[in-house]
């Protein structure tokens, strides 16, 4: 069985199943430093305390995606939440399905993020690993360090959602 994923805006309305949206669009910013900065805080809900986690912080430097693109697998992290946001303010996109023992064929969902926006997984939540449009893009990454098992992969099977090349 094959389904074409026709990608979404992402909108905070739209991805709120999977995690939150981090942009700074409808954040009320606070100045700092005289004026001249203005601080967005708690864009997300960064959990990683399970099992003793700690915060992570990384970059994560992409290469592009070739389309159209197979989604063949998923993967998840079942003691965090894991932000990506990039630095580049390229869009990217996401590749979610709601939380629980598999990913559910029937549930993915496509979303194209927009110049400047991120997106913060929720604990347990399905995605496809990071999908950037534009060779080289860099993401700051906060996830979980620390003990225990945060990485599951999950095979799809006969199962395949392809999406278009979203440039085209």
């Amino acid at each position: 069985m094959t389904r074409l994923l026709t990608p979404a805006p992402l909108t905070p309305k739209g991805f709120s199943p999977f995690g939150e949206v981090i942009d700074t669009a409808a954040a009320d910013p606070l100045l700092i430093n005289q004026g001249f900065a203005s601080r967005f805080d708690d864009l997300a809900d960064i959990d990683v305390e399970q099992e003793g986690g700690r915060p992570c912080l990384s970059i994560f430097r992409a290469r592009a995606r070739a389309f159209p693109l197979a989604i063949t697998m998923m993967e998840r992290h079942p003691l965090g939440s894991q932000a990506f946001m990039p630095l580049s303010g390229n869009p990217f996109l996401v590749v979610v399905a709601p939380a629980g023992d598999a990913p559910p064929f029937e549930g993915l969902q496509a979303f194209l993020a927009g110049p400047g926006q991120g997106v913060n997984y929720r604990r347990g939540v399905w995605h496809f690993p990071l999908i950037a449009l534009h060779e080289g893009d860099s993401f700051l990454v906060i996830d979980r360090a620390g003990p225990g098992d945060n990485l599951e992969e999950a095979e799809l099977g006969e199962a395949t959602a392809r999406i278009a090349d979203p440039g085209a």
